[in-house]
């Protein structure tokens, strides 16, 4: 009986350790015209479906920009993590009003994101009055917040928010600067389903202070900045565990537009971040992390940059690059609608007749990545073949042709005839009156023009 309950004791408290089956490593983006050339980083030797973290703004609300820019991380196999933000006003950031939250959802929500998850990040390290209109605000932003999420989910439920990172190391210094533990416990104290409502947990888990911390290190300061602020929260009386998002990290380098000594080298800095990324994924709370920043080669973050003035790799962050990486699975809508459906005009039973049906692509997946088939529903006198992708690529958007084979097997006048596959609106095909012996398909008027002109051009 001891071993017994030993045993059950062990299943009840195990939480499978998952740190061999993602990709976590991604990158932070200035810029979305950088998605190409980061992604050959983020899903190098063997990665897959990495991530990347990039700012979406006020004044930069451009469809097409937007969505060409999900078009890439669908192509390229990334999935972004969206940070809300405003417009800088002198030196600070404009402070989101409702119509500023309501602009930013209705806009996220007119693209097709390349993944179910569309993950957004409630603004940026708003214990700093610079990121808040000047001035830290809790309860302002507490209340923001929470208008900015039933905004989201009332749009779509696949909206993933992550409540804004703050800065670990800001000291307490009101108005200009709230330290981490007053914020994460005055956020508690005005509305404490703030914490209930939030989807996942983003950090700024940097090497602090200065930079300069070791990854062996623990504590508010460090690399492991989200295990401190997961226990402060914890300590508080929130039980919600949450999935952790580093969206900023890492370590400046010395090389820059000035040589700066205070920071460890470029070879330096990324044996470290190679060593803190094998910390990090020992821990399966940690999803994803993208070292801030990818290509900001100027001040006040050339330090930080993977990239030089000459917009080429420092050859020491090649280590990171060779470092073999594992890959994800992020499910992905698949839809589709019928914009065709071609069968000739007179069918006779017990004959074969080739069909085409046009699909477009109205989900997130490209068609030829995954296998894609679609089982026939028809009704019991029809045979009727499956259609099936071939190698043709067909993203979202674009259309898809299929050929299929069916024959009506017997006449059947007292129950209705039909042809169909998955999730698509059947076909009627009725007996011509007068002569039971043939039957036609019951097309729309649009599809009888398009069959007439097709008809004229064979």
């Amino acid at each position: 009986m001891f071993f017994l309950i030993l045993i059950l004791t062990f299943f009840l408290n195990y939480r499978p350790i998952l740190a061999s089956d993602r990709n976590i490593f991604g990158l932070h983006l200035a810029e979305v015209s950088d998605i190409d050339s980061a992604s050959k980083i983020i899903n190098s030797k063997e990665g897959d479906w990495g991530y990347v973290t990039i700012v979406i703004r006020l004044d930069q609300l451009d469809k097409n920009t937007w969505q060409d820019f999900f078009d890439k991380c669908r192509q390229n196999h990334v999935i972004p993590i969206i940070r809300l933000s405003t417009i800088m006003i002198d030196n600070y950031w404009k402070k989101p009003e409702i119509s500023d939250i309501d602009n930013l959802a209705n806009f996220l929500d007119s693209l097709n994101w390349p993944v179910k998850n569309r993950y957004i990040v409630l603004f940026n390290e708003v214990n700093h009055g610079s990121e808040w209109g000047g001035e830290t605000d809790i309860k302002n932003y507490a209340d923001t917040a929470l208008y900015t999420i039933d905004k989201f989910k009332s749009l779509n439920p696949d909206f993933f928010v992550l409540g804004g990172a703050i800065d670990l190391a800001a000291p307490e210094n009101p108005p200009q600067f709230k330290s981490a533990p007053n914020f994460l416990r005055e956020i508690y104290l005005y509305k404490p389903e703030y914490y209930d409502k939030i989807d996942g947990w983003a950090s700024h888990s940097y090497p602090n202070h200065g930079f300069v911390g070791l990854p062996s290190q623990s504590g508010q300061h460090s690399i492991r900045g989200y295990q401190w602020e997961l226990s402060q929260i914890k300590s508080f009386g929130v039980t919600k565990e949450y999935p952790v998002f580093i969206t900023e990290t890492g370590w400046p380098h010395r090389e820059g537009q000035k040589n700066d000594n205070k920071y460890y080298t470029a070879d330096t800095s990324a044996k470290f971040l190679i060593s803190a990324i094998k910390i990090w994924e020992s821990d399966n709370r940690v999803i994803a992390v993208t070292p801030f920043i990818y290509n900001f080669p100027f001040p006040p973050f050339d330090h930080f940059s993977w990239v030089n003035s000459d917009m080429k790799i420092y050859p020491k962050y090649q280590q990171i690059i060779d470092t073999p990486k594992k890959q994800n699975n992020p499910p992905q809508i698949t839809s589709y609608k019928i914009r065709f459906n071609y069968l000739p005009f007179i069918l006779f039973p017990n004959r074969e007749y080739l069909g085409q049906i046009i699909l477009e692509n109205t989900g997130q997946s490209i068609w030829s990545e995954k296998p894609f088939c679609l089982k026939p529903q028809a009704s019991d006198n029809i045979s009727l073949e499956p259609i099936c992708t071939d190698n043709s690529v067909t993203k979202p958007g674009q259309s898809q042709t299929f050929n299929y084979k069916m024959t009506i097997n017997q006449i059947t006048n007292d129950k209705q005839t039909f042809i169909s596959w998955e999730n698509l609106p059947p076909l009627e095909i009725s007996p011509i009156k007068g002569l039971g012996k043939l039957y036609s398909p019951k097309l729309s008027l649009k599809d009888k023009l398009s069959q007439f002109i097709r008809n004229l051009l064979n």
